[in-house]
């Protein structure tokens, strides 16, 4: 296999990207910049590596989930935000041909940290971002909000309401965070009150390498109504979850760089992707938290076939199928795609 000939064609590729968490796909000169200027020594790249970024396995997904918070913590101000928000877009396109993107975050994560902002104020510093990198490429942007599942399920309806009372900027709703010591089950009520008001389902399932975990899965699919699966390649462990997949057509929004460095599948070669697209299962390609973690969606996109014989072709099958699952309105979509269709 030519891997540069391979690489350069998978570039011009038009992507999609449908798993991205916005303020983890930092653009790393960007990233530095605001610490040096909040007191972090890393001036040396070494020392920026260590405290913000993730380039080798962590071990498990807790200890990678603190590490997002040095990442957090510097983006104290709706400056910072609108800029991070526009870069990542431009990013996006400029460097993988992602005609299609959809960010996800969980202003209950940021907002910990820099009370000074207000929700409102965090939304529209996000969309002035969006908007200007609309406004400048053929990209179609559309936001996903997270709630977390360390925080209280009182706490989190409050975010539901957020979410629906920005029902003409927010695409979905997702669950994210520490999915090894808290369950799904709590949250169901406000996935389902939010699938009932019309917003789209993903949730973070079936993530970790944990013994049993994909019962999240059919959690998050049967009584949280998901109409996508963050992750979910723990499904492997288990034909019923796989056919579930199958049968409902749900798409998995895999990660291989992330869930490598994760410790959910020892290496890219041994990432269940390309058994999961054998069994039928939509899976569709993404990068997580791609300014972090050193990736971008090209890369992804050659890892697998480098290391799983991943063909163009099947690359396109999963590009179609992320194309179909995302949320972002068909004319949205279609209007940036028709250009290289």
């Amino acid at each position: 296999m030519n891997i540069p000939s391979l690489a350069n064609e998978i570039k011009a590729l038009p992507k999609v990207e449908l798993h991205c968490h916005l303020e983890l796909a930092i653009r790393q000169s960007t990233l530095q910049e605001f610490a040096l200027a909040r007191g972090f020594q890393v001036q040396e790249s070494r020392n920026f590596s260590q405290a913000f970024l993730i380039e080798e396995p962590m071990g498990e997904l807790p200890s990678v989930l603190h590490k997002f918070l040095n990442t957090r913590d510097v983006l104290d101000s709706v400056e910072c935000i609108e800029r991070v928000a526009f870069e990542v877009c431009e990013d996006m396109y400029k460097t993988s041909n992602v005609r299609i993107l959809e960010l996800r975050y969980a202003p209950s994560f940021l907002l910990d940290k820099h009370k000074h902002i207000s929700p409102d104020e965090l939304q529209e510093a996000i969309h002035r971002g969006i908007d200007r990198a609309e406004s400048m490429y053929p990209i179609a942007v559309g936001l996903i909000c997270i709630l977390q599942r360390t925080k209280s399920v009182e706490e989190n309806a409050s975010w539901v309401d957020f979410a629906l009372n920005h029902r003409n900027r927010f695409l979905a709703l997702d669950l994210a965070d520490n999915e090894v010591d808290f369950d799904p089950e709590p949250f169901i009520p406000l996935f389902q009150r939010a699938k009932n008001a019309g917003l789209g389902i993903t949730v973070h399932a079936g993530e970790p390498k944990i013994p049993g975990i994909s019962k999240n899965i059919r959690t998050a699919i049967e009584r949280m109504g998901a109409d996508r699966i963050g992750h979910g390649l723990q499904a492997i462990e288990d034909d019923a979850i796989v056919k579930l997949l199958v049968d409902r057509g749900i798409p998995l929004e895999l990660c291989p760089t992330s869930n490598w460095l994760t410790g959910a599948c020892l290496s890219i070669s041994e990432h269940p992707f390309n058994h999961l697209y054998e069994k039928g299962v939509y899976t569709t390609i993404n990068t997580d938290d791609p300014g972090i973690m050193c990736t971008d969606l090209s890369n992804e996109f050659v890892l697998l076939a480098a290391h799983q014989n991943i063909t163009i072709d099947q690359l396109k099958q999963c590009t179609k199928w992320a194309f179909e699952a995302s949320f972002i309105d068909d004319k949205q979509k279609n209007s940036v795609w028709s250009e290289i269709a």
